[in-house]
């Protein structure tokens, strides 16, 4: 599937969410072989725009409450072919949220994410914009 290299981005971007915005984390590299040298606080300043950190928090907080929604139909499978399907059917919805957000692509939204786990500014300014849409 297309957006298989995306699902992990996805799923570990929901670990960045915490009752006081997102916090870095570390989220496995989509390809074995695929390392990027970490990102510099000047080059994610000039990587996102306002308007895609905007986006990305509007996405992610969408995703949150998708992964919020599915966090007890997940714990209550009792097989591991349950938990599976569970996950697969959060991860679709998490995909199309993002997706459906506009202003960013599902690309832009990795990306965003894979800077914030070595940029402290980044993650600010991330928290700074879900502060903005939750008031």
């Amino acid at each position: 599937m297309i957006h298989s290299k995306k699902l992990t981005a996805i799923l570990g971007s929901c670990a960045l969410v915490t009752a006081v915005g997102v916090m870095p984390t570390a989220v496995a590299a989509n390809d074995a072989g695929q390392h990027q040298p970490p990102v510099i606080e000047a080059q994610a300043e000039e990587q996102f725009d306002d308007a895609t950190i905007d986006a990305f928090a509007a996405a992610q907080m969408r995703v949150a409450e998708i992964r919020a929604l599915y966090a007890a139909q997940f714990e209550a499978a009792e097989t591991d072919e349950e938990r599976m399907q569970v996950s697969e059917e959060a991860t679709e919805e998490m995909i199309a949220a993002v997706e459906a957000t506009p202003d960013i692509t599902l690309e832009e939204y990795d990306a965003v994410i894979q800077a914030a786990n070595d940029d402290p500014a980044l993650v600010e300014r991330i928290n700074e914009a879900i502060a903005n849409l939750s008031t």
